[in-house]
C-alpha cells in the first residue's frame, strides 16, 4: 500500500506513520507533505499512490478547493480527509468536493484503519464522531418513523451497522448473512431512503436513532 500523508504537523504525521506501519499488515510506502502545494507535487510525482490522507487546514490553499485539485490531478486516487474539525458543514463540503471518506482525529487508530480499508474496498466512510455531527445539522422536517417504515427489520439491522462504519463483510459476519445478501440489502436501503451512497445512509441512520 502506498500512502500520501498530508498534514502540516510533523508530530501528527509521525504518529499516523507509526499506526500505519503497525496496523497495515502489508508492505507500506508513505510519502509526506506539509502543505497543499507539496501534496499536489507528491501526487504528480507518485502516480501509483493508493490513498491520500489529507488534513483540511494546511497552508497554501483552501481545504475544500484542494480536495478538488487533488482529485482532478489523480482521478483514481482514493482521498480521505483526516481532520480535527467535526463541523458538520465541513464534513459535507469535503464529501461533496470529492473526498471518499472523512475521519476525525478524535476517532482513534483502529477507526482510522477501518476507514482506510473501507475506502480502498470502494466504500465511502465517515467515522462516527463526524457522522453524528453531520447528522445533527440536517435542516428541515424529519420523520424518523416514516423512514423506518420504509425498511424491513433486517434492512434496519444492516443500516445500523453501516452507521458504525462496518464493511459489507463485517455486516455479513455479524448478522450471519452471505455478503451478496448484504450488498442487496444495502442497494435496497439506498433506494428506499433516496441516498446516493453509504455515507449519506449512515448520516440518515444517526438521525433515525439506529
Amino acid at each position: 500500500m502506498k500512502v500520501l500523508l498530508a498534514d502540516d504537523h510533523a508530530l501528527f504525521r509521525e504518529g499516523v506513520r507509526m499506526v500505519l506501519e503497525t496496523m497495515a499488515g502489508e508492505p507500506l510506502t508513505v510519502v509526506e507533505a506539509c502543505d497543499f502545494p507539496q501534496a499536489l507535487t507528491q501526487v504528480h510525482a507518485t502516480p501509483d499512490l493508493d490513498i491520500a490522507l489529507v488534513d483540511l487546514t494546511m497552508p497554501g490553499m483552501d481545504g475544500v478547493s484542494a480536495i478538488g485539485a487533488i482529485r482532478r490531478a489523480a482521478p483514481d486516487l482514493y482521498l480521505v480527509v483526516v481532520s480535527a474539525s467535526e463541523d458538520p458543514h465541513m464534513v459535507r463540503r469535503a464529501l461533496d468536493a470529492g473526498a471518499h471518506g472523512y475521519i476525525s482525529k478524535s476517532a482513534g487508530s483502529a477507526q482510522m484503519m477501518k476507514g482506510i480499508r473501507s475506502v480502498l474496498s470502494g466504500e465511502s466512510f465517515v467515522a462516527p464522531p463526524a457522522a453524528a455531527a453531520a447528522a445533527a445539522a440536517q435542516p428541515g422536517d424529519f420523520d424518523a418513523e416514516r423512514l423506518r417504515a420504509l425498511l424491513t427489520p433486517r434492512q434496519r439491522d444492516v443500516l445500523a451497522m453501516l452507521r458504525q462504519g462496518k464493511s459489507n463483510k463485517e455486516v455479513a459476519r455479524d448478522l450471519n448473512l452471505a455478503e451478496i445478501t448484504v450488498k442487496l440489502h444495502v442497494t435496497a436501503i439506498l433506494r428506499s431512503l433516496g441516498c446516493e451512497n453509504r455515507t449519506q445512509a449512515a448520516i440518515l441512520a444517526a438521525r433515525m436513532g439506529l
